[in-house]
């Protein structure tokens, strides 16, 4: 155990050794605002520092990490493990009332993409190092930061003896950033009865997209990546003409594929234009497909963020990514594969993506094998409904901590997280934080699997406080 982490669990246990239960809900309710800010802080620097890069993932050393805070705040947690290495932890605040919604924080992920070159920080990646105001290191965006926050809540929580009417859940798990065969979809197959539950925040959400605007993600773009199998005849490098060559015919593929333009959809972004409350002529631009690309355009000339989230949300995207081909240079080319990274919205199945990509690929698509990569799973595109009694008192926790005019604007994720597993058995799951405004929303997207992944001390405040807000209203007595 690293020295912050065993230093918080002496103090909590130190402090409470002894407490009657009674008074622990007059402890936590005056426990200062930075106390708690300090644990999840040294928390999530603890979990960077465990370096779960999946894959092979080892999310375990995190596991066990959230599982030795909640012991130290008396907490009982259960851990799954379901590969080597790999687990899940699952607490539970048992509800008063069987009838009441339950709410679960989570699932939130513990495993974290690779660093591809730390000489491109500006601090160590793994040391979570806090530095002008913020935590730094991979994974404190994405999203280690809300499993933090959403720990020493419910950890709090738990220790003042608080009595919802619905029953709270946590569950952290592991193997997102590869699919989450072992984590969340894992977790359903084999414990159903545990983790389903009526709503579900996890990420990502919260940014400030405008003025007292804040984005709630509701849904998000399924995945289908396809492989492109292209063929040609070897032969010698130095006579190539009238040979056939599979890496040629790969590169025009690619160059047809980011050219071709899908169908253009504005439902989804119909209603985050009335969501930031925009003029009629903005909304306009917005609603209207065929000038959607002029807003795009418009858009990227003062905030490329919103203009590459506007592209991605009115479209199904198509982006040619891994390309392998030939085995020598002095052989000509005899197969040749392009990796194609597809995301659908929501009602866009798998005809859909075969006839665009057919299209897209014109007079080559008869001489290419579609497949899909081994081992990556299939989604479709998903949403959970945007006005319901509880976004209504997501909005309402956001006004508390923010201004009483605050709206929340619905909006789909372009990448794809374990909230599809939830919505596939019937749980209203949402992307839900609160960051603060340190950072613009193109400085924000450019976060996840980016160098210099960094979170705000401000935004772990915010979220700490927005996630015990719609606890205590959504489940409170």
């Amino acid at each position: 155990m690293h020295r912050p982490l065993d230093k918080i669990i002496r103090w909590v246990y130190k402090k409470h050794r002894g407490t009657p239960h009674s008074d622990l809900r007059r402890e936590a309710a005056t426990m200062s605002e930075e106390e708690r800010l300090g644990e999840i802080k040294e928390l999530l620097r603890e979990m960077i520092r465990n370096k779960c890069v999946n894959p092979p993932g080892n999310e375990m050393r995190s596991i066990r990490t959230l599982q030795e805070y909640f012991a130290a705040h008396g907490v009982e947690a259960q851990v799954f493990e379901s590969d080597e290495g790999r687990g899940n932890l699952y607490a539970r605040i048992e509800g008063t009332d069987p009838e009441h919604p339950s709410l679960m924080f989570g699932p939130c992920h513990v495993d974290v993409v690779p660093v591809e070159d730390p000489d491109t920080w500006t601090v160590d990646p793994w040391e979570g190092v806090e530095k002008d105001g913020f935590i730094w290191g991979r994974g404190a965006f994405d999203m280690l930061f809300i499993v933090a926050c959403q720990a020493a809540v419910f950890a709090g929580l738990a220790q003042e003896g608080f009595r919802p009417r619905g029953d709270l859940v946590f569950l952290a798990v592991c193997d997102e950033e590869t699919g989450g065969l072992f984590g969340a979809k894992w977790m359903l197959e084999e414990h159903p009865e545990l983790v389903k539950t009526d709503f579900a925040v996890t990420e990502a959400g919260g940014f400030p997209i405008a003025p007292s605007r804040y984005i709630l993600t509701v849904g998000e773009k399924g995945v289908n990546w396809k492989r492109l199998t292209f063929r040609g005849e070897e032969g010698h490098g130095s006579m190539p003409y009238g040979t056939p060559n599979a890496v040629l015919k790969m590169s025009q593929a690619a160059l047809r594929l980011s050219r071709y333009k899908p169908p253009i959809e504005t439902g989804f972004i119909g209603e985050l234009a009335r969501g930031l409350g925009l003029n009629r002529l903005m909304r306009l631009f917005l609603e209207n497909r065929y000038l959607v690309p002029l807003a795009i355009k418009l858009s990227a000339r003062k905030e490329m963020g919103m203009a590459k989230a506007l592209h991605a949300l009115t479209r199904m995207t198509i982006s040619p990514n891994v390309a392998r081909g030939g085995t020598k240079t002095n052989i000509i080319a005899g197969q040749a594969t392009l990796d194609v990274d597809i995301r659908t919205l929501p009602g866009q199945d798998e005809g859909y993506v075969m006839h665009h990509l057919k299209r897209a690929l014109g007079d080559l698509a008869p001489e290419v094998e579609i497949t899909k990569p081994p081992g990556m799973p299939t989604s479709l595109g998903n949403a959970s409904p945007s006005r319901s009694d509880f976004v209504d008192a997501m909005r309402e926790a956001v006004r508390q901590c923010t201004t009483p005019d605050a709206e929340l604007v619905p909006m789909l994720s372009t990448g794809a997280s374990d909230m599809r597993f939830l919505r596939e058995v019937g749980t209203q799951a949402y992307g839900f934080s609160l960051f603060d405004d340190r950072l613009k929303l193109s400085e924000l997207t450019a976060l996840a699997h980016g160098d210099d992944e960094r979170v705000s001390i401000g935004t772990l405040r915010l979220t700490a406080e927005v996630y015990e807000r719609l606890a205590r209203d959504f489940l409170g007595p």
